[in-house]
Formats: C-alpha cells, structure tokens, sequence
C-alpha cells in the first residue's frame, strides 16, 4: 500500500531538507509564541501570577513581596497589584546607607532618647525579646525555647545576667551620721543595720529594707544592697546599689535628710529642721547611672567561668596606664596579697563554698587577651585541698579597689581600645600567630570588684545552695568586652524572666505589695491581662463570676484585709520580723496564737507546696478549710454561681447589633443617592468605646466590696506566682495570707490550706510554710 505522505526514507514521496533555517522556523512562530508569553504574563483567568510556579517554589511572602518571585513574573505580579488597588511602598533606604556607622549612630542615639540602653544593648536585640520597663530597654526573655536550659544553668552550670541597670548612689561622711540617717528608715528587727561591724570593714556586702522615715513597719520602700568603702585616709564611703524602680523614692528619702523643704510647716517643725540640716549638712550624695556595669553569674559553674576570664596581675611592671600612674602610692593595692587569696578560691568547686558575701577588688589584665578562639565550657579544677581558714580569715584590704574612684573613670574610658584597635595591635605585636603577649605594655589593666552571693540557706529545703553565685562590677565601656568572654566561656544568658524564676524557685516574691513598685506591677500585669482576655471572643472567655471569683487578674489586698479585720483598712505592710515570722512557723505545728500589734493590717509571706495532683496559678485563691475536707478532697468542688448580668449583657449586645444594621442601611441609601457624607473622621483613637467599656464591665465589675464568702471556703490569701518548681519536682506558689486569718487556721488546729485557680472549680490540698528573707 502506498502512503506518498510518508518521508522517502520510509517509501514515500517527501524529501526532507538536509538543514533548517531556525531564523525562519521562528519568525514563522513569532506570533505563536507573542501569544504564549501574552497569556503568562496577563491570563485571563483568576489564578495569580504567583499560583502559576510549582508548590515547591511557592512562598507565603510573595503575595506583597515581588522580589520573591523570579524575574521573568515579577512585572506581571505587579501590574496584577495594581489592579488590585494595593498602594505602592515607598521604597525603604538601603541597608549599605543605613548601616553607615554616622547614620547608625545617629540612630541608636535617637532611640535611646526614650529609654536607657545597656552596653550589651545591641548583643541582647538580636537574641532576646527587649521590653521596656523602669525607664530601661532590657531583655526579657531570650528567642529560642531556653526556660529548662535557663534553670540548669543556674542549678548545674552558669546563668549570666546583665544587671548593669541598678543604680550606685555614693554616700560620703561621717559614719556616726550615717548611721542615725539609717536608724530612721530601717529597722533591726529585719537584720543587721548598715554600721553593724560585719560590714563597716568593707569585706561583706549586705542587704536592707527601707522604709520611711519612722513609719516602720508601714511606708516599705525596697531591699537595697549597700557596701562600705574604706579610702586611703581611713574615712569610709557608702555605696547603696538600688533597683531602678526603686530608685526615686530613694533619691527623695535620702535628699528630704540633707535638705528637708520647709515650705507649709509650722515654726516648731522649721526650726527642727533646721537643726537636722546643721546636722546632716556635711553628708553628700552622688548618683551614679552607667558609670559601672554589672553581671550577675548564677550556678555553680560560675566559679570556673571566672577562673578562666579573670587573670590576676601580681605587680604592675612596664606601667604604661594613665590611671594607674595617678593613684600615686600602688603598694596601698595589695596584689599579690589579693592574688594569692584568689588562687585559694579557686580551688573550691562552687561559689557556695566560700564566705558568704564576701568582696574582693582585683586588678586584672583585658578579658579579651583569656577570651577562647570558640566557645567552650569552663570546667571546675579537680578537687584539692582548699585553705579553708585562710578564706574565712578574710584580710582587710581585699576589698580595696580604685574602681571606686570616679575620677580616674575618664581615663580609663579614653585608654580602652576599640576591638578593631585590639586586634590590629596584637596581629602587629604577635611573635608566633595565635599567641599573645599578655605583659605587653600597651595593654590596659582593668579595675573589677567581685561580690559573692550565698544563694538560698534553707537548710531543711532541697533549695541550699540555689542562687549562689557572684556579681562582678566592671568599668564603663568594659561592658562588650567582659560579656563576649564570660559567654565565651559557657555562660548562658539570661533577661528578666529569669530573675523572677529564680527568686520563685528560691521561695521570694520579686516585688512584694506592700511597695509603690510592687502595687504598679501588679496593674501592669492586670492590664496585660484583662487585654488578653477581651480579645478573645465572648464564647471563648471564662466566665468568673459562675466561677465566684470577683478579682481574677489583681489581688485585692485591703479589701481582703477589711474583710478579716472587720474594719476598713487603708494601709497594709509585709512581716518582716525574722522573729515573728519563726514564731508563726512554729504555731503551724505548736498551735499557740502569739499576739502581734497591727495585725489588722498584716500580710504573712507564705510559701505553697501542693501535695498530689495540680498545678498552681498566678491569682490563685487561698482557702480556709473545714474539718472534714481533708477526707473529701476529691470531691470537692466550687458549685456554679448565678451570672446576674448574663441577660443583661445579652440584652445590649443585641441592641448594638440593632444599631449597627440601621447604621449600615442609612449608609446605603446616602451612597445610593449619590450624596456625600460630610464632615466623617475616622477616629484613630484606641481607646474603647462607651458600649464596650459597659460590656467589660458586666464581664469584670470594678465595684468589689468583699472577698472573703465569695467561695464554698472562706479566702485566707493570695498567690502571687505559682508554677511547676525544678527544684522541688512539684507544683508551688508564693503568695500572703492576712494575719488575721493565719491565726484562725492556726486556731483551727491546721497546717495545710485549700488552693483554688481562678479558672477552674476544683480544689486542692497545699502544705504552708511561712517565708524568711535572708
């Protein structure tokens, strides 16, 4: 059969040319492939530009972002945005002009306008979630999942804190006056006053509780560190290290001393204060911010960290450092006295083990000369025989440090040498690559004070020993220096949240409310709160009041205090008396009632541990339980309340609907009509509307008169911070109870209490014990 279509190769009749002109091949296809392209890059269908590339290659971010896509789609993604209406960015300045080092700083200093940054800012930015808190921009918690690994670091390894925001105040004179100065706004009943002889010497640094002046045990300000500097012509300093939201009250306590305002006073009260001014005149005081920085090392590997960044300088030979050279007589240094008392130290295995706030000034060589090429783990020494007498005899110069002395801070800032300046000197001096001349002349000597914290000293507690660690003070712009090295060297960083998870585990409350900064952190945490739970819908809320819980975001201290009182009470303090607080530990179990003055208006500090099942809550209720709940715990619940304002809130909520479809009708004829609406402003104000600020009222009402029968069980107290503890295995809280009713569970013959969570009925056994400071 023959097929003359068919190519002659084959038995046809066609003949193949031998080549092809793909010049004219294409040309003939030019309109074919016009078209092809034209459907590309304008389809006619709905599909996006970006829904045409294969799953793979698709990205969320190129629906707003052409740049994501290839080149060849990218004009018709964006003529396809047009299309939509979507506005046109304005284009961003480059990163090259942006990161100009002028335009940089010029942008840090901008933004520090509104809150102080730390030196370490810009290494915590990148790490950590910043937040603005006390007039600071601090870290608060870092990036990645690290709460576990930020525990085992301050139980088993080294937790490493930035804590260069608290506030020196230096206070000169004599030490007679400043200690009647402090007779006034503390008291021994809480601890050791600041003249007590185990700290004039300057060795032991220690803490205090403030208050006002003659107001104790009401009017608490704050728990302050203080230590004593002895100077070269035996007179003595004061330093007060204070937490920036405290540091305001502090200012106007100490300063009202020195220069009381007689403005609105009678006569009688002038003249005395005229005579406390003679009195006090010759006291001054300096506050320092940034002048030092401070880092805190918790865990028991802090010790190691610092043995291998610290290297201690025995005798200043070849001095080429201005400040040094104006301290005039060095022998009053001591170094190799000092050294030879941190090469005993060394030896011991954990900070825990030496004397308990123990100071130690030390002149040491730049931390970046002992900073690793990569990041290792110090390790401890290997287990030897520590002088321990020679440690517990603690010298009285170990202390000394020029640190202290704020002239020579200049000169110490304008010889610091930048890291480019560090490292071009060393690759200059360097005889064998990867060594360094450590006795090198050009290189700095750094002032450091070291102070030793004990940690936790319940020794009846799993917590002995938790929380110990050191806080080493360095010079202003040894801030970056000092951090790279000790993180060098394993330490692990940590923000805010690690100081209350730390103060939690070692059973203290970070900001007791009883103080001005503890009440505005208790409304910081309700407003965040209350936003939190109104931007849930209405189905998804819990309803508290079925719940019988009036306050679920604040605990309403005073009123739980009127209502245990049988009075209004208007002012309220924490026990502090170590004595009064062993008292009541021992009626837990001794069942005897002491009697105490102002116990209308006293909070007892308590800690909870919960004895089977459940985890403890923020706000969680205290509760006072009867004689047979014990045997019937586990049935025990809160039966539901009546929600009053159920209807109501219904109610309204379908009149605001009403409104809404009228408004939206009348929108509709205008439009129709094709008038113009005049006179419209969008308001961009956040703040809630009336018909909202009512609803939320009706959710949460503000109007709370009693808390005390508001449950199946009488509320004794508050949690205040309550989660699952490392340290104990099991679930506890920090909260108060009013005195008053400690004293009826006392006479009740119990020692245990009822926990209740504000968002559930169920309640729970708990084990009290009555919270020391130390």
């Amino acid at each position: 059969m023959d097929n003359p279509q068919f190519d002659a190769t084959l038995g046809g009749e066609e003949h193949l040319p031998f080549t092809v002109n793909s010049f004219k091949f294409t040309a003939s296809r030019s309109i074919e492939i016009a078209a092809m392209s034209e459907s590309i890059l304008r389809p006619s269908k709905t599909k996006l530009i970006f829904q045409t590339l294969p799953v793979h290659m698709r990205r969320r971010v190129m629906s707003h972002n052409c740049k994501r896509l290839p080149r060849r789609l990218r004009e018709g993604h964006l003529e396809q945005l047009k299309k939509s209406g979507l506005p046109p960015k304005q284009k961003r300045p480059s990163r090259k002009y942006r990161r100009r080092p002028a335009n940089l700083l010029n942008e840090y200093n901008r933004r520090q306008k509104r809150n102080i940054w730390l030196e370490t800012h810009i290494w915590h930015a990148k790490r950590f979630h910043m937040i603005e808190r006390w007039g600071y921009r601090l870290a608060d918690r870092p990036c990645d999942k690290a709460f576990r690994a930020c525990y085992r670091a301050s139980s088993a390894h080294c937790l490493l804190q930035d804590v260069s925001y608290y506030t020196h105040i230096q206070i000169t004179g004599p030490i007679e006056l400043i200690g009647e100065i402090f007779d006034c706004i503390t008291n021994k009943s809480c601890g050791l006053s600041v003249t007590a002889k185990a700290y004039t010497g300057g060795n032991r640094r220690g803490n205090i509780d403030i208050y006002n002046p003659n107001a104790y045990p009401f009017g608490y300000v704050g728990r302050i560190q203080f230590l004593w500097i002895t100077k070269e012509d035996s007179n003595k300093e004061l330093w007060l290290l204070v937490h920036p939201s405290q540091i305001k009250q502090i200012e106007l306590l100490l300063s009202n001393f020195i220069n009381p305002n007689s403005e609105n006073l009678p006569l009688e009260h002038i003249e005395k204060k005229r005579k406390l001014t003679n009195k006090y005149s010759d006291i001054k005081i300096n506050i320092l911010t940034k002048a030092f920085n401070m880092f805190r090392l918790t865990g028991p590997k802090s010790q190691a960290i610092l043995n291998s960044a610290i290297k201690c300088i025995k005798a200043l030979n070849q001095v080429n450092d201005s400040w040094l050279t104006q301290i005039g007589n060095t022998s009053s240094l001591y170094l190799e006295e000092k050294n030879d008392y941190w090469e005993n130290a060394k030896l011991s295995n954990s900070p825990a083990l030496l004397p308990p706030n123990v100071v130690i000034g030390l002149i040491i060589k730049d931390p970046r000369l002992s900073r690793p090429s990569y990041r290792t783990k110090a390790q401890n020494n290997s287990p030897e025989d520590v002088n321990v007498a020679s440690l517990i005899n603690i010298p009285s110069y170990l202390s000394h440090s020029p640190i202290w002395d704020t002239r020579l801070h200049e000169n110490i800032k304008k010889k610091l040498m930048t890291n480019a300046q560090f490292i071009k000197h060393v690759t200059k001096t360097q005889l064998v690559p990867g060594e360094i001349n450590e006795d090198d002349p050009a290189l700095q000597y750094v002032p450091v004070v070291l102070m030793q914290r004990p940690g936790s000293q319940n020794a009846n507690s799993k917590k002995l020993g938790y929380g110990s660690g050191w806080d080493i003070i360095v010079p202003a712009g040894y801030g970056i220096p000092f951090w790279q090295t000790l993180v060098m060297f394993g330490g692990r960083a940590g923000g805010l949240r690690e100081t209350e998870s730390i103060a939690f585990e070692m059973g203290e409350n970070f900001l007791p409310p009883d103080s001005e900064a503890g009440s505005l952190e208790e409304k910081r945490i309700e407003q965040q709160l209350k936003e939190r739970y109104f931007r849930r819908p209405p189905s998804k809320r819990v309803n508290y009041q079925k719940l019988g819980v009036n306050s679920p975001f604040i605990c309403p201290w005073r009123i739980l205090l009127s209502d245990w009182s049988g009075k209004n009470v208007n002012d309220l303090y924490v026990m502090r008396d170590r004595k009064l607080l062993d008292l009541l530990q021992d009626c837990l179990t001794k069942k005897k009632v002491p009697n105490i003055d102002n116990a209308d208006a006293c909070l007892v500090p308590v800690c909870l541990h919960m004895e089977n099942k459940g985890n403890l809550k923020q706000h969680a209720m205290i509760c006072l339980p009867q004689s047979n709940d014990l045997q019937i715990i586990k049935t025990l619940y809160e039966p539901l309340h009546e929600d009053k304002n159920e209807k109501l809130r219904k109610q309204k909520r379908k009149q605001h609907l009403q409104l809404l479809k009228q408004m939206k009708r009348k929108r509709r004829k205008i439009k129709k009509s094709g008038c113009q609406v005049k006179n419209v402003k969008k308001v961009s104000n956040r703040e809630p509307s009336e018909y909202v600020k009512s609803m939320r009222e009706l959710w949460l009402p503000s109007n709370i008169t009693t808390v005390r029968n508001t449950c199946l069980r009488p509320v004794l107290g508050y949690v205040c911070k309550g989660d699952f503890s490392f340290t104990e295995a099991k679930s506890v809280g920090v909260g108060y109870i009013a005195l008053n009713a400690l004293i009826n569970l006392i006479k009740a013959g119990l020692n245990k209490v009822l926990i209740r969570n504000t968002s559930s009925r169920k309640y729970r056994i708990a084990k009290i014990v009555v919270i020391k400071t130390e």
